[in-house]
């Protein structure tokens, strides 16, 4: 930092500290001066009082000077005067200058002026001299009084007094000596006093600011690096790698499924587990690796230096197994399964920005196998996800640009053979790409939350087409789990029935057992609910679940519908033909409708009317159509019976 710099942040400072030193400097020089003034003052003082005692008396000081020895009757002159004791020395000196008595101490040093004043005895008035003793014998300050000896105008000499001023001076010496150290006391605890404010002031907002950057660069639960400075690393490390031949791994890792493990753990469990997570990586990481969490339950690590992958491969191992090690929680143990993203630079990308995305796709490409797997990043990953992004972009607009349309696959009464309702099936027609089958937008839907909005048209809609038809034909549609969770479904299909004025007893409401896993409680009171308006409630996909049969006994469904892999296989597989006629049965047992979705062979559709399955749906009976054209068929069908149709085959 410059001088300027300095001077411009620190002046305030630097004028106190002046100031201070200043008056330090006056607190240790102005006592000494003052204490010498103060001798002068008392020197002129005794000086005066001597003078009129000694020529209080002319005869005496006439005797001094023309008597031999007659000048040491002066002595008791000065005791009379109170100086008696203090005289060192005295001269008397005549009109000529010369000396004629001397009495006390002798080798008394004498400064210039002190000199002058000895050798001219007709000076007008006292020279008072200050002088500091320099042996231990001698006094340590002492005044030379000068007084000129004037009788009726006519000078006849002069008297010189050495007056000891050793106590005099002590006591000065004390007095403002104390005087000083006060002073300096008080300076110094007004210097001292700010400066220890300011440094202790200093000190707490550099703590504050050290601790401020922590949070910024640190995840303060696990202690580990924050996104922010894992970016920043990272490009440190990417930086490091152009300059040699060595190669970095960026590993993003979630724990799958832990918002239902937190939900299950009391108090903070959820974030022991995701502090002890973290321990255990930073604990296998090396001192160049950088570890952080960057978001929720997802974690990154950066191993740098890597040589060849097979280095990547042996920490994953030893990650693994770190990470299957129970976690203890609140006297619980618990066993977390992660997904893993892996993206390698420079191969997958150089720079901080790239390499996080790519980590994040496969990560994301692992979590959508089912998770508990790991993945490298690949470029077709990225298409894959950028062809997702279209769809949900475009998904976003396909309702306000009514591109979505209903086809309807009809249901057939195996005993009649007669129409008795159909599945409301929902398409997708994009003005550029063209028909977009369900199975590409519905988990796009299901994610994002769209499926509700849609999912509302569809009910809308179809309960608008139905009341076209014979009145005695259904319509099924599909309701998502998201529909439950999300508002009042109850309220929603209750709305829809009365604008559009559909019997509650021809809507027929389709679930599936993944509805049912998480908050089974909540999700059947809602469905009883829907079943008090009127409205059949069906379980889709029956057998394909763990605990189908528990449903049933719990909730009384209008209809099962026996899913289509056991129809499919039922005419080759024993196994499949046999589950097939015990779902017909417990239909039968427990009063329930059962619909066998995917007949489209004759073979299929004879082998479930001698099981007594009452309803069937498949390619056999009819593809899907469009409102219309099912109003139209449903209509010719009502009018006239027909035999079961054959025209269709296999498609």
């Amino acid at each position: 930092m410059r001088l300027q710099e300095l001077l411009k942040e620190y002046w305030h400072w630097l004028g106190l500290t002046s100031f201070a030193v200043a008056i330090a400097l006056a607190a240790l020089v102005a006592p000494n001066r003052i204490g010498l003034l103060e001798l002068e003052r008392e020197a002129f003082s005794a000086e005066d009082r001597i003078r009129e005692a000694v020529l209080s008396d002319p005869q005496v000081i006439l005797q001094a000077l023309t008597v031999p020895g007659g000048a040491a009757q002066l002595a008791e002159v000065f005791s009379e005067a109170g100086y008696g004791r203090r005289v060192l020395r005295y001269e008397l000196y005549n009109s000529k200058g010369e000396v004629i008595y001397t009495s006390g101490v002798a080798d008394l040093r004498l400064d210039r002026s002190a000199v002058a004043a000895a050798i001219n005895p007709k000076m007008n008035g006292a020279t008072i001299g200050l002088y500091g003793g320099e042996e231990l014998s001698k006094p340590t300050h002492f005044a030379r009084l000068h007084i000129p000896i004037n009788l009726r105008g006519k000078v006849h000499g002069s008297l010189e007094v050495y007056l000891d001023q050793t106590e005099q001076a002590g006591v000065l010496s004390n007095y403002f000596g104390v005087v000083a150290l006060v002073i300096l006391g008080l300076v110094s605890a007004g210097i001292a006093i700010p400066l220890i404010v300011a440094w202790s002031r200093g000190r707490a907002q550099r703590r504050a600011s050290e601790e401020v950057r922590y949070l910024q660069e640190h995840d303060t639960l696990t202690g580990l690096a924050n996104r922010a400075t894992l970016t920043d690393l990272l490009d440190s490390a990417l930086e490091r790698t152009k300059s040699g031949h060595r190669h970095l791994a960026l590993i993003s890792l979630d724990i799958d499924r832990f918002q239902e493990l937190n939900e299950s753990l009391e108090g903070h469990g959820g974030d022991r587990v995701l502090h002890d997570f973290g321990s255990r990586i930073q604990h296998l990481a090396r001192d160049t690796d950088i570890v952080a969490r960057v978001d929720g339950d997802e974690f990154a690590i950066v191993l740098t230096d890597i040589a060849a992958l097979s280095d990547v491969m042996a920490f994953m191992h030893r990650l693994g197994t770190a990470l299957a090690q129970p976690f203890h929680v609140s006297n619980r143990e618990v066993v977390l399964a992660t997904s893993v993203g892996i993206a390698l630079a420079p191969a997958d990308g150089d720079t901080s920005d790239v390499l996080l995305r790519h980590a994040a796709i496969a990560l994301s490409r692992a979590k959508a196998d089912g998770g508990q797997r790991v993945c490298f990043y690949e470029e077709s990953m990225d298409q894959a996800l950028q062809r997702r992004h279209t769809i949900e972009q475009d998904l976003r607009h396909a309702l306000r640009r009514n591109e979505f349309e209903i086809v309807y696959q009809p249901q057939y009464d195996l005993k009649t053979e007669m129409p008795c309702g159909s599945e409301a099936l929902i398409r997708w027609r994009h003005p550029e790409h063209g028909l977009i089958s369900p199975g590409h937008f519905i988990p796009i839907a299901e994610e994002t939350g769209l499926i509700v909005p849609i999912g509302e048209w569809v009910l809308r809609q179809a309960c608008a087409d139905a009341t076209q038809w014979p009145e005695h034909l259904t319509v099924a549609v599909n309701l998502s789990p998201a529909q439950f969770r999300v508002g009042d479904i109850t309220e929603t299909v209750a709305d829809a029935l009365h604008q559009t004025g559909l019997p509650a007893s021809r809507l027929e409401l389709e679930i599936t057992e993944s509805l049912l896993i998480n908050d089974t409680e909540e999700v059947l009171a809602k469905l009883n609910r829907l079943r008090s308006i009127g409205v059949r409630i069906a379980m889709d996909d029956f057998g394909t679940g763990y605990s189908s049969l528990s449903y049933l006994a719990r909730f009384p469904f209008s209809k099962i519908k026996i899913d289509q892999q056991f129809v499919r296989n039922m005419t080759r597989d024993p196994a499949m033909r046999a589950i097939v006629k015990s779902v017909v049965a417990l239909g039968k047992s427990l009063r329930i409708a059962v619909t066998a979705e995917g007949v489209e062979t004759p073979e299929q559709a004879r082998m479930l009317r001698r099981f007594g399955c009452p309803q069937v749906q498949g390619f056999l009976y009819g593809r899907p159509e469009t409102a219309e054209v099912h109003a139209k068929g449903a209509l010719k069908a009502t009018a006239k019976v027909s035999p079961l149709p054959k025209r269709h085959s296999a498609a």
